[in-house]
């Protein structure tokens, strides 16, 4: 692929991106950086114009899809990996593509960990769960960054063909002592339709709702194979209790 470093006063027109940009004019400790496939094109134009608006270092680069939408997931990690080497001297803040930052990104001028990562809590049934999310992601180039990024690249590797980026995340962070973890502010992952007060830093637009995902679709047939087998499991009670009390009488 070409790769260009480009000043802002040079960008190319609307609708036409290189496949690498790197622009580290703006002063900050940090890059946000962000990985897309070509689908993407358009909202990454809508990020790019959002960090140049706020003078914001950042990397884009362009990668070919991989398969599925799980498997382009997982090029967060070797593309995370691959931007702590890329921009050796800032720290990385990952966003994915289809997010748009709305206010200057304070918060990762002073961080306090190796990682800045997203911790949700869910409640399902009796269970009290905390899920991560890294649609937003502050990997600091420390040695305890890097390594999260070499462990979450080399899961990658290995990963199953449903496996999603987050799912890489748990399996490694057991293995990672020493590497320390920040939990980031719902301001910096703000869903646009998640309702709420909360004013975003950073925007995201679940771009990937119309994509198709194997994982869901087996998970759709899953639930419905249940509710198939307790109709059947149900009429074949019916139909035995019908015909028992038949021959009683």
């Amino acid at each position: 692929m070409a790769t260009m470093d480009i000043d802002m006063q040079a960008a190319p027109v609307i609708g036409e991106l290189p496949d690498e940009v790197l622009w580290l004019a703006g002063g900050q400790r940090y890059c946000v950086c962000a990985f897309y496939t070509p689908n993407y094109l358009p909202q990454i134009l809508s990020l790019k114009a959002s960090v140049e608006a706020l003078g914001i270092n950042h990397y884009f680069k362009c990668y070919q899809p991989r398969g599925g939408w799980e498997a382009n997931t997982r090029i967060k990690a070797d593309f995370v990996a691959h931007a702590l080497t890329r921009v050796p001297d800032h720290d990385v803040a990952y966003l994915d593509a289809d997010s748009v930052v709305r206010k200057p990104l304070v918060l990762f001028d002073q961080p306090t960990a190796d990682v800045t990562i997203l911790f949700h809590h869910r409640k399902k049934y009796k269970l009290e769960i905390l899920r991560i999310a890294a649609g937003t992601l502050l990997v600091r180039n420390t040695p305890g960054g890097r390594a999260f990024a070499a462990a979450w690249a080399a899961e990658a590797a290995k990963a199953a063909p449903i496996d999603v980026d987050e799912d890489l995340i748990y399996r490694l962070m057991p293995t990672l002592g020493g590497v320390s973890y920040a939990a980031l502010p719902r301001s910096y992952y703000k869903i646009f339709d998640s309702g709420g007060t909360v004013q975003p830093v950073i925007e995201h637009f679940q771009a990937s709702r119309g994509q198709f995902k194997v994982r869901k679709t087996r998970r759709r047939i899953r639930q419905i194979g249940t509710i198939v087998g307790g109709v059947v499991l149900a009429l074949l009670v019916w139909w035995v209790a019908t015909h028992l009390r038949i021959s009683w009488r």
